[in-house]
């Protein structure tokens, strides 16, 4: 049998690999984003296990027990990090509540698609109650409202600001609709509306991309270090506009960051996570040029602690380069 000590080579992969992550969860500890390599890095942890799983078999496979113990360090790591995603989320339904049930999409609908009939069969594919849609303009933003207006009479469309890129189209009135400052692309949506009789605020909003492949690689660590900034700044931003509401909260976001990020940290920590909270897999909504499949998970619904996620999921292709992010909440407390 062929065994790891006839090749050391794959004993010092192993031993770096668990070195490596050992590291980096220390640095990821100790400083977050607060370094560009670290920040990057943040951003695709997933990525970072890619070889867990090689390795593993490989050790169990040679029954090298010393190999498979020191695995456990990345083993562990991911499970802390990502494991809830993978654990079938606790059953619930409207019936066992008896309150209301609202399915509520976040859609970034790229602004140079026109495919129209595409978005609207994603829409209609997963039948939300408000669907927050980034990377409108005028011209998508016209189609899409013709397209929905019989199942969506409410919308922020008609009216949209060229220079601001995000809309809403609503099942429920829209009581009151403004933009607010998010520098610096300043697209953030503010509207009130009725949900059975109670008032909840809903976001919609488009935070800073990366867009670092749009970039010779020269300019690498201070387009880094800006973006990451920017996203910081805009995340606190929102909790100055979200900390002093009273009533119920409902964010829909291209927030172009992942769950392993700082500013994500920062989020979670006055709103939840729909998909963290009811969701299943990784959830990935970005494609990337060249890649079959979406990579990263961009695209959230955040809520207030007043709503609870009972279901959560990626939805339908719709012509873009995001796919749609869908939640069931419940209102866990009346308006």
């Amino acid at each position: 049998m062929v065994t790891v000590r006839k090749h050391p080579v794959l004993t010092w992969l192993i031993t770096g690999y668990v070195t490596f992550i050992v590291l980096w969860l220390l640095l990821r500890a100790l400083f977050f984003d607060r370094f560009w390599p670290l920040a990057l890095l943040n951003t695709v942890a997933e990525y970072l296990f890619v070889p867990l799983l090689p390795f593993l078999l490989v050790g169990i496979w040679q029954r090298r027990w010393l190999v498979v113990l020191l695995l456990a360090i990345p083993t562990v790591s991911f499970i802390v990090l990502f494991g809830e995603l993978f654990w079938p989320p606790s059953a619930r339904s409207r019936e066992n509540s008896g309150e209301p049930l609202i399915t509520v999409m976040s859609f970034n609908v790229l602004y140079t698609s026109q495919e129209y009939e595409a978005i609207a069969k994603s829409i209609h594919a997963a039948s939300p109650d408000l669907i927050g849609l980034q990377e409108l303009t005028p011209k998508n933003a016209r189609a899409i409202a013709r397209a929905l207006e019989t199942e969506y009479p409410y919308s922020t469309l008609q009216t949209l600001d060229p220079g601001r890129s995000a809309g809403l189209l609503s099942r429920f009135p829209i009581q009151t609709a403004e933009w607010f400052s998010l520098p610096p692309l300043d697209i953030a949506l503010h509207t009130t509306m009725d949900l059975n009789g109670g008032r909840i605020h809903v976001f919609v909003v488009h935070l800073s991309a990366n867009n670092l492949f749009d970039h010779p690689v020269g300019e690498l660590v201070p387009l880094v270090i800006q973006r990451y900034g920017q996203r910081a700044a805009e995340v606190a931003r929102l909790q100055e506009e979200i900390a002093d509401l009273a009533e119920p909260v409902l964010l829909m976001c291209d927030c172009n960051l992942t769950d392993t990020s700082e500013a994500y940290a920062h989020l979670e920590g006055f709103l939840s996570d729909s998909f963290r909270e009811a969701g299943w897999g990784f959830g990935h909504t970005l494609y990337t040029p060249g890649a079959p499949v979406p990579l990263q998970r961009l695209d959230y619904v955040w809520h207030s602690h007043d709503f609870v996620a009972v279901e959560a999921f990626v939805g339908q292709a719709g012509g873009s380069d995001h796919l749609p992010m869908v939640a069931k909440l419940e209102l866990a407390q009346a308006p």
